[in-house]
């Protein structure tokens, strides 16, 4: 009797074991869920890898869509001569930034990509982006360089009438160059100082 009990007894013991991981297991995904800071973009799932290229920025120099020394990048399509979404989004950019302690707005780098490249020349851009009150990156160069950064972003560019048509989300992305969170134009500031913030966490 007692040689046929062991057996048993030694299933039942694996079989807890089994069931105390299982536990252990969930209880560990449910903290590490309510950890997860909620964002108020939508997010990008999963993440996609944003392409590095560099361009010319609204002093005439080379310039790299990533910053080294900013961790959290938030990448916007658009033009000038644009009559509404391209102004909307990088004054709620502009404002978000100035939301921020100054210690996290000096790790955020905001960029704006010309899709209008001909009439978007670099000193046009810098009248442009400096009407935002903000350190943002106007980036533009010639159509050949401008069309790949397009592509790698899924941007579709119509010049063929007066209002370019292109696309119109702000990109929030991360250290690790992904893109985590898209935005409309007509964000407000405060939900991206808020994400701003939480991107830049520990």
């Amino acid at each position: 009797m007692r040689g046929l009990s062991s057996p048993r007894t030694f299933s039942i013991a694996i079989a807890v074991l089994l069931v105390a991981v299982a536990i252990g297991i969930l209880l560990k995904t449910r903290a590490d869920f309510h950890r997860a800071p909620l964002y108020a973009g939508t997010p990008v799932v999963p993440p996609k890898f944003a392409p590095d290229a560099v361009l010319t920025n609204q002093d005439g120099r080379p310039a790299h869509v990533f910053g080294a020394a900013a961790p959290a990048t938030f990448l916007f399509f658009g033009y000038t001569h644009c009559p509404d979404a391209c102004s909307l989004a990088l004054a709620s950019l502009g404002r978000a930034y100035r939301m921020l302690p100054p210690a996290l707005a000096a790790r955020i780098r905001i960029v704006f990509v010309s899709v209008d490249p001909e009439r978007d020349v670099p000193a046009v851009m810098k009248r442009y982006v400096a009407a935002f009150d903000a350190p943002i990156a106007g980036l533009t160069g010639s159509r050949a360089q401008l069309k790949p950064v397009w592509d790698d972003y899924g941007v579709t560019v119509d010049p063929s009438s007066k209002e370019i048509s292109h696309g119109d989300a702000i990109y929030a992305i991360d250290a690790t160059q992904h893109v985590i969170l898209i935005y409309p134009p007509e964000v407000q500031a405060r939900d991206l100082a808020s994400d701003a913030a939480k991107m830049l966490s520990p």
